[in-house]
């Protein structure tokens, strides 16, 4: 009887809600597209002009699609994640200490004490830190000019530290082994569920056949999804 009811539990769990698989997406094309039209930019002449308003597009695109979907999208679950995100608890703390004994001695990983790791916060907060700085910088060149312009400097520093940090997600997502499903979770928006007990047993996820009540949906744009998401 036990082994039915096992058998009969959903496989997979809910992680991420549309708004914030749009939020990650959205922010990750407009960084490679920044990325590839910042690199492409010349000194003067059309091609730098075109590349130029390519820049200021993708920037301007990744201010409007957030705001979009802060606004039209599910805000509760944002906060939650963006709250959760960034703060750092005694136990994450504990986890960075643990680095290098699990490099060095293969020491197990410290459990997260929700749905996010130390790791994951860290990521969180310098890539929002790193973007503002970007977007401040940027302002900055429109008004004063990119050359002897000491704000702009922080420009490419932010640049190469976000690029740092988006190759070890990419290597987090893509090719560790033991991370690699948590992408299923940025795509569909779930995860299986003993993936998510083995490395997060202290999350408490809602399995996918979980029905919510009206007053707990929460209406998004069409723009994002033609139907209304979970929360």
């Amino acid at each position: 009887m036990r082994e039915e009811l096992k058998s009969s539990e959903p496989t997979r769990v809910f992680r991420f809600t549309v708004s914030e698989r749009a939020v990650h997406w959205l922010t990750a094309l407009a960084f490679f597209s920044l990325l590839l039209s910042g690199g492409l930019l010349g000194h003067r002449g059309s091609f730098h002009n075109v590349m130029y308003v390519w820049h200021l597009t993708s920037a301007g695109i990744l201010a409007a699609g957030f705001v979009l979907i802060v606004f039209r999208g599910n805000r509760r679950a944002l906060r939650r994640t963006a709250r959760e995100l960034g703060r750092l608890e005694v136990e994450d703390h504990e986890w960075v200490e643990a680095i290098p004994s699990r490099l060095l001695r293969g020491a197990p990983e410290p459990a997260p004490t929700g749905k996010f790791n130390a790791g994951q916060k860290i990521n969180f907060i310098f890539s929002v830190f790193l973007l503002v700085v970007l977007y401040v910088s940027g302002v900055d060149a429109i008004f004063f000019g990119r050359h002897h312009n000491f704000v702009f400097g922080f420009h490419g520093l932010a640049v190469f530290l976000l690029c740092f940090i988006v190759l070890g997600h990419l290597y987090m997502a893509i090719v560790n082994r033991s991370t690699r499903p948590a992408l299923r979770g940025i795509i569909t928006g779930e995860v299986d569920r003993e993936w998510a007990h083995e490395h997060y047993p202290h999350w408490a996820p809602e399995p996918v056949d979980h029905q919510l009540t009206p007053s707990e949906e929460a209406p998004i744009s069409p723009l994002l999804t033609g139907k209304e998401e979970k929360v």
